[in-house]
C-alpha cells in the first residue's frame, strides 16, 4: 500500500447494518476544507478550534440533504492520526453512512485502505509500532485476557520494556568501543567476567519475554480443547455440560457423532473453542471414517485434548485408544472418566480430580457425571488452571501476543548468543559490539525503529477499513 501524506482519507469507522449512530472519519491536509464543503452549521469547520463539536447537515454535491449530524474537529497534531481531522456522527443506516461518505468522497476525499489511519499515527509519531498492531488485537479480542493484554501493550508497557532492554545494551556498546581507546594505554574500563555477566542477564532477559508468548498466544487466539474417546463415552453430552446447551444430538446409539462441533465459551477470561468429535473405532461406514479421520486431525492440532471414557471401561483398551493419538509433549491431555452416578461405588470420593505419575509424566484424571452435572465444575476449573498454568515468567510484567515480536526477541537473544561466544574466544571488543548492536536492531523491529514496507504492509492489511 502506497500513502502519500499528501491526500484526504475517508471511511465508515463503525460496523455497517442498521443501528442508532454510526461515524465517518476524515483525515489528511484538507480534511477541514472537506467539511465546509459538506457540512452548514453555524459556522464553518475551517475556522472551528479542536476538540470541538458541532451540530449542522451534511449535503452531497448536488446540495441535497443527507443528514443531520454531530461534527468534531481536532487539530493537528492533537488527534489520532497526527493530522487534521474531522469525525461526522450520523444516524446509523447503510443508506444514511454511505451517503455521508460518498459526500466526503466527492468533495475530494480518498477511501482509506485498511488500517491506514493507524497507519497515518504511526508515521506521523503517534504511536509506535507495537502499540499500533495493539490495536488491531484490541478490537479483535474475545475475552477479557485477550482484551487485558492488547489494553497493556497499547499502554506502551512491551515498548517500554523493549526500550529499557535497547537502552542497557547500548550502554554496553559505549563502554566497550571506548574501552577500546584506552586499551592501547593499558587501561581497562570494564573487565571480561562483568562483559560476559552483563550479556547473559540480557540473553536471559529476552529469552524470557519471548517465551510468555506461549501464554499471549492463548490470551490473543484462545484455547483449543478437542473432545475425544470411543462411541458412547459421553463425549456430546459433556460437550452439552460445558456449554450449558443441548448444542450437540445425545442417543444411546453408538456413532451419532460423525462430523465433529465447534463452539466457544469464555472460562477464567480466557476463550476456549470446545469441539466435539466422532468416537473412535473401526468402522466400514465411509461417512463415520471420515469422521473418525476429523477426530484424528482435531487432536494434532489442539491445546488441550480431554480423552473421555466410561469409568467403568477397559484400562487396556483406553490406553490403547490414548496411545493411537497423534499428541505430543507440547499439548496437553485430560482423562475423563465419565458416567459416575451409573458406576461409582458408595465408598468412593466423587467427583474428584486425580494426578496420577505416569512413566511419561503426570496425567490429570477428572471423575464427573455429564449428565448430571457432577464434577464439569471442576473440570471447567481444571482447563482454567491449565491454560493459565504458563502465565508471565517470574520477573516479567509483560507478555508478548505477537508472533512478530516473538521473532524479533529470539533474534536479538541469538545475537547475544553470538556476542558471548565471540567473547570467550578471546575476540576484540568491536566484534563482542557488532554482535550486541544486532540484537538492539532486532529489538528496534518491535516498534517500528526499523522495519521494512513489507512488514508494514502485512501488519496494516489485516486491520479494519476505518482504523
Amino acid at each position: 500500500m502506497k500513502i502519500s501524506p499528501a491526500d484526504t482519507i475517508a471511511a465508515v469507522a463503525t460496523p455497517p447494518g442498521e443501528g442508532a449512530l454510526a461515524v465517518i472519519r476524515i483525515s489528511g491536509p484538507q480534511s477541514l476544507q472537506i467539511g465546509d464543503r459538506i457540512f452548514r452549521g453555524r459556522r464553518p469547520l475551517s475556522t472551528a478550534p479542536g476538540y470541538t463539536l458541532h451540530h449542522g447537515t451534511i449535503v452531497n454535491q448536488a446540495g441535497q440533504d443527507v443528514d443531520e449530524v454531530l461534527a468534531a474537529v481536532f487539530r493537528a497534531p492533537r488527534s489520532y492520526t497526527g493530522e487534521d481531522a474531522l469525525e461526522v456522527s450520523c444516524h446509523g443506516g447503510l443508506f444514511v453512512t454511505n451517503g455521508v461518505l460518498n459526500a466526503a468522497l466527492a468533495a475530494g476525499a480518498r477511501r482509506a485502505e485498511p488500517g491506514e489511519f493507524t497507519r497515518r499515527a504511526y508515521l506521523n509519531g503517534k504511536m509506535d509500532l507495537s502499540r499500533a498492531e495493539a490495536v488491531a488485537a484490541l478490537i479483535s479480542s474475545r475475552s477479557e485476557r485477550a482484551h487485558r493484554a492488547s489494553l497493556e501493550q497499547l499502554r506502551g508497557r512491551l515498548a517500554g520494556t523493549v526500550e529499557e532492554m535497547k537502552s542497557g545494551l547500548k550502554r554496553l556498546c559505549a563502554l566497550l568501543e571506548v574501552d577500546l581507546d584506552f586499551s592501547e594505554e593499558g587501561i581497562s574500563l570494564i573487565g571480561k567476567p562483568e562483559i560476559d555477566r552483563k550479556i547473559k542477564e540480557a540473553k536471559e532477559r529476552l529469552e524470557r519475554l519471548a517465551e510468555t508468548f506461549k501464554t499471549g498466544r492463548i490470551y490473543r487466539d484462545g484455547v483449543s480443547v478437542v473432545i475425544v474417546g470411543p462411541p458412547n463415552a459421553g463425549k456430546s453430552s459433556l460437550f452439552n455440560a460445558l456449554l450449558k446447551e443441548s448444542r450437540a444430538i445425545v442417543t444411546p446409539i453408538p456413532g451419532t457423532t460423525r462430523d465433529y462441533l465447534e463452539e466457544t465459551l469464555t472460562l477464567g477470561g480466557i476463550l476456549y473453542r470446545i469441539t466435539d468429535t466422532a468416537g473412535l473405532r473401526k468402522s466400514e461406514d465411509p461417512i463415520e471414517s471420515e469422521g473418525i479421520a476429523r477426530t484424528f486431525t482435531s487432536a494434532e492440532t489442539a491445546d488441550i485434548v480431554l480423552f473421555v471414557d466410561d469409568v467403568g471401561s477397559d484400562g487396556l483398551e483406553r490406553d490403547a485408544l490414548i496411545g493411537s493419538l497423534p499428541v505430543t509433549g507440547e499439548q496437553q491431555l485430560i482423562l475423563v472418566r465419565n458416567k459416575i452416578d451409573l458406576r461409582s461405588r458408595a465408598s468412593e470420593k466423587l467427583p474428584r480430580i486425580d494426578h496420577v505419575q505416569l512413566r511419561g509424566g503426570i496425567r490429570t484424571e477428572v471423575y464427573l457425571s455429564a449428565l448430571s452435572g457432577a464434577g464439569v465444575h471442576a473440570l471447567a476449573e481444571e482447563l482454567v488452571h491449565t491454560a493459565a498454568g504458563s502465565e508471565v515468567s517470574a520477573g516479567e510484567t509483560v507478555s508478548v501476543i505477537s508472533q512478530r515480536h516473538a521473532e524479533s526477541l529470539g533474534k536479538g537473544a541469538r545475537s547475544l548468543g553470538i556476542a558471548l561466544e565471540s567473547l570467550n574466544a578471546g575476540m576484540a571488543n568491536e566484534f563482542v559490539a557488532f554482535d550486541i548492536r544486532e540484537s538492539v536492531s532486532a529489538l528496534g523491529e518491535i516498534t517500528g525503529e526499523i522495519t521494512s514496507e513489507e512488514i508494514l504492509n502485512s501488519i496494516f492489511d489485516e486491520f479494519c477499513i476505518g482504523k
